[in-house]
């Protein structure tokens, strides 16, 4: 499991700090369409925190953090309904495959000046037999 708390504005001054190199570090071209087609400019700081704060949660699932995974090994794309979904390449894939790793949930809200994201990590083999052990296990060590 990651989570990530992000600040709008900070997002917004390195953006305007330099907007294509803001761009061209952190999102992929479909990620940054996403970000800039809204109606209202203020909204796309939204989107750009939302993701950064999802793509640190990757990281986090992922035990590795941006000096070892390029964010834009992590994109986070939407399905028709809007839901955010993760899409991995590279190095972030690889260690996905480490961890044995189905896929990545993700969640993204903001609200007032924070984006925030959690994300979870969905093993390759989870059954209602692991999940058992995973939670005897969980449960072991808490009375322990």
């Amino acid at each position: 499991i990651g989570l990530d708390l992000v600040l709008i504005s900070r997002v917004k001054a390195s953006y305007d700090k330099s907007p294509v190199l803001f761009v061209k570090r952190f999102l992929s071209d479909d990620e940054a369409a996403y970000c800039l087609d809204v109606a209202r400019p203020c909204r796309r700081f939204e989107r750009f925190a939302g993701r950064i704060a999802a793509k640190e949660a990757v990281m986090k699932v992922l035990g590795k953090g941006w000096p070892h995974v390029p964010w834009t090994d992590i994109e986070i794309v939407h399905d028709e309904s809007k839901r955010p979904l993760v899409r991995l390449k590279g190095k972030a894939l690889a260690i996905m495959g480490q961890h044995n790793l189905e896929y990545i949930q993700v969640s993204i809200t903001h609200d007032g000046q924070m984006a925030a994201a959690v994300a979870i990590g969905i093993p390759r083999t989870f059954g209602p037999r692991d999940l058992t052990q995973g939670m005897g296990r969980a449960f072991d060590l808490r009375t322990k």
